[in-house]
């Protein structure tokens, strides 16, 4: 036997064995910088601060936006796979500081706000935005577009811009013309072509200009006619694998899909056959897409679509997916982020994402260690430690990878004096930084053990004791997370809202060194089933009905969810609920539900509203063009005449009697032969009212003559109908019909102006 050998696998096996308990401590030996340490480089301000292109202003929303944060700045492309040089792009909305619009804290035709944000995009990693358009004619959004572009020529060779054609552009065209929009989107290119693709900031792929299109299949386009009239020979790119396979198409982009009413789906299902239809036409422009989630429960368009999440999960996921399909051998040519801004369909990364994470430093000797909670570590690209004389003044210390939760301090060479110790999680690309509470750090001295116990004295109420805390404990600090703060070693505290706060204490010694502990808790009722806080049983309701509900059932609580008149209308992980909801006019039946780990409903809790009650109806209204250069039998069919009294449309439908079935405005139909038709259109406006209109119409020879007078039908009839489309059915006819509706009369009445 070779004793060698031997010795070399015995050695081998306990270098191995070693390894596996220095990873179940968190990781490698602990770092250990050397001193002096240079002078205060930052401060606690600068690192826990707002540093994104967000207004300061901008807080936490209930369609999971988080607060303006401090974010990471890691380039986005650190997200792909190893190699990769794919350009990234985000989509950009110029519309804030309207009214038809939510506050976020600024206006999109500020010129300073808009040079933030193009800075904060380069920070990031970003390379251009590709700005939702809504034609000439809605000069507002034109004129924040116009400073994009100059923001994007300042930034040359940094930063490039492109144009979205959104159908909102289309919809007065389509209102005048039958749906027939094809001389308004020449018009359009036209414009977009002297006033944008002449910038030498505009994207271009060989040369060429490109032109992205968001929903303008909801009408009728000669594409033909529009290549042939318009100048530049821009790259023309569509939606999703449509934009893969159509004739004159140049290419397509990814986007965010909701094809079910599960909102832990992270629909990535849809990301996958756009990827593999993109790899099976090399020949067409591919755009990948990458998302945080999507929630559009403070959207007046919306219908409660929701995709959580998941504490940045979500957002690391639609990236890795990519690298299912592309390498540093097979490039994916550019990703699209949906989106930098849409703060009202829960897109934005403006503000950074919250990965739930929360660090609890402590001291061991001459090493300061940390754990992290509340989330998943791999939404964190690594840690940076910072001291302090002041707990103001910042020296960093050290960086080290994710998976080291140590640094050992006794190569410092600190000087004899109290410390303040912070440990800074830098979050993966655009994701939120989240910062330690401090410890004091006093050489030589070692700190109280510190012990929080948290119960549940009432309602809302909680007892938080650094009791059980053992060493010389000289001073106790409890911090209920919600802005009260307690010196004392217990102290009670009622919370004035249900939802998760962070609890923590400090202890301190006589010499000024101190321990700390975290904890996270939910506040809720201490005893019953589930409660619904808001709103009452009985009561009337408006966009947007806040839904404030908690579950104290007795066992754990997974997963929260709530029914609509026995459909899921939105779910949340937790035992706690605090989220805006669309409730369609009439009154409904509102359940509330807690499930465990299985999925088995614990608790159920049931209550009535009468929502929007002074919602007026739609009015449908059907045209009808017939378009013998197709064939002598094809009629375009229009709703876009249809329109709401007090609002706008969310849905079109319109149906043939030879069985052809629609959910856009234009309803382009070859009938099979001569003869009579009926067609039927129903619309819906954004609360759920429905309106339907007939007419009876022949066909033959290129005609399509009326031969009865448009019949609206019973608004009975049409509440039938609405009250069959809730749930996933609904959801998928607004999905099919574009994005989002009109935020205001007026503005086409399909997506926001």
């Amino acid at each position: 036997m070779n004793t060698n050998r031997v010795w070399l696998a015995v050695n081998i096996a306990v270098l191995i064995s070693l390894a596996g308990l220095l990873d179940a401590c968190g990781g490698s030996p602990a770092p250990a910088p050397t001193g002096p340490l240079s002078a205060t480089n930052t401060t606690l301000q600068a690192e826990t601060g707002n540093n994104t292109s967000a207004a300061d202003s901008f807080a936490r929303q209930t369609n999971g936006n988080a607060g303006a944060g401090n974010v990471s700045k890691v380039p986005l492309q650190s997200l792909l796979y190893g190699g990769s040089s794919t350009k990234m792009y985000v989509t950009w909305l110029g519309w804030f500081g309207r009214p038809d619009h939510m506050s976020v804290g600024y206006s999109s035709g500020d010129s300073a706000q808009v040079h933030r944000q193009v800075e904060d995009m380069i920070n990031r990693g970003v390379q251009g935005a590709i700005a939702a358009w809504y034609g000439s004619s809605n000069t507002t959004i034109d004129a924040a577009t116009l400073l994009l572009k100059g923001e994007a020529e300042a930034h040359a060779g940094q930063f490039e811009f492109a144009i979205m054609e959104d159908v909102g552009a289309l919809g007065s065209a389509a209102a005048s013309n039958g749906c027939d929009v094809t001389d308004q989107l020449i018009s359009d290119l036209t414009y977009i072509a002297s006033q944008y693709e002449s910038s030498p900031a505009y994207v271009r792929v060989n040369g060429r200009p490109v032109v992205f299109f968001f929903g303008v299949d909801a009408f009728y386009i000669d594409w033909s006619r529009v290549i042939s009239s318009i100048s530049g020979n821009p790259l023309l790119i569509f939606r999703g694998n449509n934009g893969l396979t159509r004739s004159l198409s140049n290419g397509g982009f990814s986007w965010v899909n909701i094809n079910s009413n599960n909102p832990f789906d992270p629909e990535l299902s849809a990301q996958n056959t756009f990827y593999q239809e993109a790899q099976q036409t090399p020949g067409r422009l591919a755009f990948g897409s990458a998302y945080k989630g999507f929630n559009d429960t403070l959207a007046m368009w919306g219908t409660n679509r929701v995709i959580d999440q998941h504490c940045a999960q979500t957002w690391l996921q639609t990236f890795s997916e990519v690298g299912k399909f592309y390498s540093s051998g097979k490039q994916l040519p550019a990703m699209q982020i949906a989106t930098w801004n849409d703060y009202e369909e829960g897109t934005a990364i403006e503000p950074g994402i919250d990965n739930c994470i929360y660090l609890t430093p402590s001291q061991s000797g001459t090493k300061i260690n940390w754990s992290v909670n509340g989330g998943n570590e791999s939404t964190i690209d690594h840690y940076t430690v910072f001291i302090s004389n002041d707990g103001t003044n910042l020296t960093k210390v050290v960086d080290v990878p994710q998976g080291t939760h140590a640094v050992e301090l006794s190569k410092l060479n600190l000087a004899p004096a109290t410390y303040f110790l912070y440990v800074k999680a830098i979050g993966a690309p655009s994701i939120q930084n989240k910062m330690s509470p401090a410890i004091a750090y006093h050489p030589g001295d070692h700190p109280p053990s510190v012990a929080l116990n948290v119960s549940q004295t009432g309602p809302l109420s909680y007892m938080a004791s650094t009791a059980g805390s053992s060493g010389n404990v000289a001073r106790s600090v409890i911090d209920f997370g919600d802005g009260t703060m307690v010196n004392g070693a217990s102290a009670s505290h009622t919370y004035g809202m249900v939802g998760t706060y962070l609890i923590t204490a400090y202890v301190y010694d006589a010499a000024g060194a101190s321990a700390v502990a975290v904890q996270r808790i939910s506040a809720k009722p201490s005893t019953g089933s589930i409660t619904i806080f808001t709103p009452g049983d009985g009561s009337t309701v408006n966009w947007p009905t806040k839904l404030v509900a908690a579950a104290n059932p007795g066992t754990p609580v997974s997963v929260m969810r709530v029914l609509i008149d026995g459909q899921q209308a939105y779910a949340a992980n937790g035992d706690t609920l605090n989220t805006a909801l669309k409730v369609f006019t009439g009154t409904h039946q509102i359940s509330v539900q807690s499930l465990d780990q299985a999925g088995n409903v614990t608790a159920s809790v049931s209550l009535k509203v009468l929502a929007e009650p002074g919602d007026i109806p739609p009015v449908a209204n059907i045209t009808l063009k017939p378009l013998p250069s197709i064939s002598p039998t094809t009629v375009l069919g229009c709703t876009a005449t249809s329109s709401d009294p007090d609002g706008f449309l969310i849905s079109h439908q319109l149906r043939y009697s030879d069985g052809g079935q629609f959910f856009t405005p234009a309803a382009l139909e070859t009938f099979l032969a001569p003869g009579t038709y009926t067609a039927t259109a129903t619309v819906m406006d954004q609360f759920g009212a429905t309106n339907s209109a007939s007419t009876t119409f022949s066909v033959g020879g290129g005609t399509a003559a009326m031969v009865a007078p448009s019949l609206t039908l019973q608004q009975a009839a049409s509440k039938a109908i609405a009250a069959n489309w809730t749930g996933v059915t609904r959801q998928r006819v607004l999905r099919t019909t574009h994005s989002k509706a009109a935020a205001a009369k007026g503005a086409a009445e399909h997506n926001p102006p």
